[in-house]
């Protein structure tokens, strides 16, 4: 007993530095083993690294020409008010006899997309074509549609094809479609970083896949360079004025968030009864019914406001640079929420293609103007704020919102943002623009 005893309180001194040394590194490589796979490294930078960069390129590029096309058409529509008057129905009947064969090409787009990711199918080529042909003529202007959802659309296709074409097979497809739908989102919108965040949120809103993410932003930021290569860098919203704000303005934030949120509900409900509707109304005539209703809405808000803007608004987004910055009539303003109301539901829920981001960035524009008045040294804040607040709303995006508008606008309104953001995301649970219509509803 006394022996072993003795070996024990011995057995410390005797085994010295080396030993514990030894055991000490023995420990570590248990606790943090790693195992590098070469085989999957290899995969990633061999294929999706090279398809990223591949997809940005294609996708930057045709979005500098459909850019390009756009700022030239408009050009030429606002050089004559009469033509422009004439011009919505002209594009309306276009628009009829292309979705009576590809009735995927009609409405936003977005929603189609995100349910079509999640199939073994691929976007045919006919039907990339004739979007791309007419989002391009319908967001030169004559309406309130927004950019995304045809660049969504478009992506999505390319995306998925180019995929295929570098071997990734089809069970990479859902990944490959949201790649390219951020990418060409990214350039079209000059907001690389939030288009990537907004494909991820609106493809599962609640649980985000990550996995696509790396690969999106670098196609992203691609896509934006080869874009911007060809169009030029600056903000897709320009503001001469800093925006201002403090402390006591968030209480009035939050207000602005939950009216925000009552009127994305209104909004909801009338755009899906309005897409359900239309249903009801054969293809070939859906547009051409809806952009009848509609246009005397779009002019009769040209009035109010007296801002030939309004009628160019998806082209070059200067009504929302006007809204952000200079006090509008409050009749104005409500006049904005109310009809770009009606003639969305009127133009995009019958087929017209076109994003619902533009719209939501004017009624959240003109809300956070109302609040200009009682706040004018802080109109530029709460106008921003309050664009945040419907996108994130509307989309149920509410981190893509955040950076979006910060991307394009180039300016630092985080926090009241948020504020406003997290109020009409939260209280507006369960209502979005996009849900029901990935149901196909521009069928036959």
């Amino acid at each position: 007993m006394g022996k072993m005893n003795t070996q024990e309180d011995e057995t410390p001194q005797k085994k010295g530095f080396i030993f514990y040394y030894k055991k000490y590194l023995n420990v570590l490589k248990h606790q943090f083993k790693t195992k590098i796979d070469i085989v999957m490294m290899a995969y990633f930078f061999g294929r999706w690294i090279p398809y990223a960069i591949a997809i940005g390129i294609v996708t930057g590029t045709l979005a500098a020409i459909m850019d390009l096309l756009i700022i030239k058409i408009n050009f030429i529509l606002n050089k004559n008010l009469i033509l422009m008057l004439f011009y919505p129905l002209l594009i309306s009947l276009l628009t009829g006899y292309i979705i009576e064969k590809y009735p995927n090409t009609g409405g936003p787009g977005i929603g189609y997309s995100i349910l079509h990711i999640k199939t073994n199918k691929y976007i045919k080529f006919p039907s990339l074509v004739f979007k791309f042909i007419a989002s391009t003529f319908t967001l030169a202007g004559g309406f309130i549609a927004g950019r995304e959802g045809p660049s969504f659309f478009l992506g999505t296709g390319l995306g998925e094809w180019l995929g295929k074409a570098y071997g990734l097979g089809k069970k990479n497809k859902n990944i490959l479609g949201l790649i390219g739908g951020g990418a060409f989102t990214g350039s079209l919108l000059k907001a690389p970083l939030g288009s990537s965040i907004f494909a991820m949120e609106i493809e599962n809103e609640h649980d985000l896949d990550y996995r696509p993410f790396v690969p999106m932003i670098i196609a992203s930021v691609v896509s934006y360079l080869t874009f911007s290569f060809f169009r030029g860098n600056h903000p897709f919203i320009i503001l001469n004025s800093n925006p201002y704000w403090n402390l006591k303005d968030i209480p009035y934030i939050i207000i602005m968030g939950l009216i925000i949120s009552l009127i994305t509900y209104f909004y909801t409900i009338i755009f899906q009864a309005s897409t359900k509707f239309s249903k009801y109304i054969k293809p070939k005539i859906r547009p051409i019914i809806g952009t009848i209703i509609a246009v005397p809405f779009l002019f009769a808000l040209f009035y109010i406001t007296q801002n030939k803007n309004i009628l160019s608004a998806p082209a070059h987004m200067m009504i929302i640079s006007d809204i952000a910055q200079n006090q509008f009539q409050i009749y104005a303003d409500i006049a904005i929420i109310i009809f770009t109301i009606l003639i969305t539901s009127f133009t995009l829920g019958f087929g017209i293609p076109g994003g619902l981001v533009l719209p939501n960035l004017l009624i959240g524009a003109a809300v956070g103007n109302i609040f200009g008045h009682y706040f004018p040294n802080e109109i530029v804040m709460f106008s921003l704020a309050g664009m945040g607040a419907a996108l994130a709303a509307g989309a149920k995006t509410p981190l893509a919102a955040i950076v979006m508008i910060t991307e394009m606008t180039h300016a630092d309104v985080v926090i009241p943002m948020t504020a406003a953001v997290i109020t009409s995301y939260t209280t507006s649970f369960g209502y979005s623009l996009y849900i029901g219509l990935e149901k196909g509803q521009f069928v036959k």
